[in-house]
């Protein structure tokens, strides 16, 4: 999601370097306008002395809590662009008001890059895969079963969501959803987990009684990316596979309840945003507070089909 903004502060001539946690790493790499990815170390005082060390001019800090205004704070960068809010308006330097009004995350910042000097984005995320990254997806999804000689179809799905349970398409939907692709003899569905979703997927599969392949808890986020880059469409959770998908061009069939699509739906063409639009969504908690999830429950296995086989271009 940030992608956007890194296109516009490299177009202005600025040498990006990107702070991300350990687990972002590879992803940074993909992207094109990023020069350096420097890691965030365990400790805050380790990052401190490493980001001080590389003696940068300036800092546009993304995210809204207080810590990461801290960190180029106590760093010494001298120019410290970001959003006030959260009691860091003093870490700031200079500080923006932040934008009133319900929009796409993507445009966030477009009032802080006007104030750098840069471009509004006008393209969506995207992320440069190297040839041998796309071989490896190839070769992953190949080792699944799926065959790219023009006989199958290789449709993912995803249930999990790092967010919290209430984000997720109930996993007995998933099962049956599992069951009746499985009746298309040119698909090959695989499941797609991240790391410590690996027995929400086994159950899935188990519960389909469907033999459906599970990738992804071994693999890096980049790796992730290009098995994500060889599918015909993803049904997905709003989740960061969700926009990584987005990222390499694969249509999504994005499944919403507590959170809304006006602000995180995946970017691009091709997509289908399912949404209830329930008294009582978004509400934005990781769990249902009426607990009864109606928002996703109520999204049917058959709206997802007829939205899948959009999707693939059948009726």
């Amino acid at each position: 999601m940030a992608i956007p903004v890194l296109d516009a502060l490299a177009a202005t001539g600025r040498s990006l370097t990107v702070l991300a946690r350990p687990h972002l790493e590879p992803l940074f790499q993909a992207v094109a306008a990023v020069d350096r990815v420097l890691v965030r170390a365990e400790s805050d005082r380790e990052t401190i002395r490493g980001v001080r060390k590389t003696g940068f001019e300036e800092a546009v800090i993304l995210p809204n809590s207080f810590r990461s205004a801290w960190l180029p704070f106590r760093a010494g960068i001298p120019v410290r662009w970001g959003y006030r809010g959260g009691f860091r308006g003093f870490l700031l330097e200079p500080s923006l008001r932040r934008p009133d009004g319900l929009r796409h995350q993507l445009t966030d910042y477009d009032s802080l890059l006007e104030r750098v000097g840069a471009a509004i984005p006008t393209k969506k995320p995207r992320l440069n895969l190297s040839p041998e990254q796309l071989d490896f997806g190839h070769r992953a999804l190949q080792e699944t079963g799926v065959r790219f000689d023009g006989t199958s179809k290789a449709v993912g799905v995803f249930p999990g969501a790092e967010f919290g349970p209430s984000k997720r398409w109930p996993s007995n939907h998933f099962a049956e959803l599992l069951r009746q692709l499985d009746t298309h003899q040119d698909l090959k569905t695989v499941l797609i987990a991240g790391p410590g979703e690996e027995a929400l997927a086994a159950e899935i599969q188990h519960n389909s009684a469907v033999a459906t392949p599970i990738i992804g808890p071994q693999l890096n986020l980049a790796e992730l990316a290009a098995v994500l880059a060889h599918l015909q469409v993803l049904v997905t959770n709003d989740s960061g596979p969700m926009h990584i998908a987005a990222a390499v061009g694969t249509p999504c069939v994005a499944l919403f309840g507590p959170t809304n699509p006006t602000r995180t739906a995946p970017a691009g063409e091709g997509h289908h945003v399912l949404y209830t639009h329930r008294w009582c969504s978004p509400c934005f908690k990781k769990h249902c507070p009426l607990l009864h999830q109606r928002c996703m429950r109520d999204l049917s296995v058959a709206r997802v089909i007829d939205a899948l086989m959009e999707a693939l271009g059948r009726a």
